[in-house]
């Protein structure tokens, strides 16, 4: 997921925390309170460290005017057979996105992001009530909680096998879906297909899963993150299942 996989895009740059602490912030209203990004981040840490959550490593990127920052924290917190646990954070300062924070893993065999299909940990708009501290300790509290669901959802679908009908379908449909660009049809089918490690050769969903985030890695962080969120929504790894034809391709 995040050892030197956060890819920026032509509008974003690669930043260390230090370059965030220099960042200017707007001014805020009556009913709009923009947060300085280096404080939204070392406010996290502080929530994590109350929780004896330590950060193995961050990454971030930051659009060119400095509104909108994307990261990636990999996390020393129950680490699974599979990987480590991390968490997702999309925000602004521009009034185009609220402060956005997702439960995921660190996939140990290819360093892929997996996400909860559901913006379970934070999805708070900066308003003037905003109280960081508290929310992102609230924040921190729902993490836990559904990183331990997190788990249980990538056993399931270790344990759900797929006909190549069914993966065909599942995969045509998350293109149809607009979900990830077209242009990667064909690796993510060569790499489920023809896997390039040993531990996907079984025909399941969870290595269906692993093909499509191996590829993601070709992606900006900016669409990457909301991809993998999308697509664990897909898999059924949300509060809310999808309907319809994909949750039968998997079934």
């Amino acid at each position: 997921m995040v050892n030197g996989q956060l890819l920026s895009h032509v509008d974003t740059d690669l930043v260390t925390r230090d370059q965030l602490a220099v960042i200017p912030t707007p001014e805020p209203t009556r009913t709009w309170r923009p947060i300085p990004h280096i404080e939204l981040i070392e406010t996290l840490q502080q929530a994590l460290w109350e929780s004896r959550i330590g950060i193995h490593e961050e990454k971030f990127a930051l659009r060119h005017d400095g509104s909108t920052l994307f990261g990636v924290l990999q996390l020393a917190y129950k680490d699974t057979p599979d990987g480590q646990a991390a968490l997702g954070i999309r925000t602004s300062n521009d009034k185009s996105m609220s402060i956005q924070i997702c439960a995921g893993l660190s996939v140990f065999v290819c360093d892929n992001l997996v996400f909860r299909g559901d913006l379970i940990a934070l999805n708070r708009k900066h308003t003037s009530g905003l109280d960081l501290q508290t929310d992102l300790k609230a924040a921190v509290r729902r993490f836990q909680e559904h990183f331990g669901c997190l788990a249980d959802e990538i056993d399931q679908l270790k344990a759900r096998y797929l006909t190549d009908g069914e993966a065909k379908v599942l995969i045509h449909d998350v293109f149809v879906k607009g979900i990830f660009p077209l242009r990667f049809l064909p690796q993510i089918s060569g790499t489920y297909f023809q896997p390039p490690v040993q531990d996907w050769e079984e025909r399941t969903s969870w290595s269906l899963h692993n093909a499509f985030t191996l590829v993601a890695k070709q992606m900006p962080i900016s669409t990457r993150l909301p991809a993998i969120q999308e697509l664990g929504r897909i898999f059924g790894m949300s509060s809310q299942p999808p309907e319809g034809k994909l949750i039968e391709a998997v079934a």
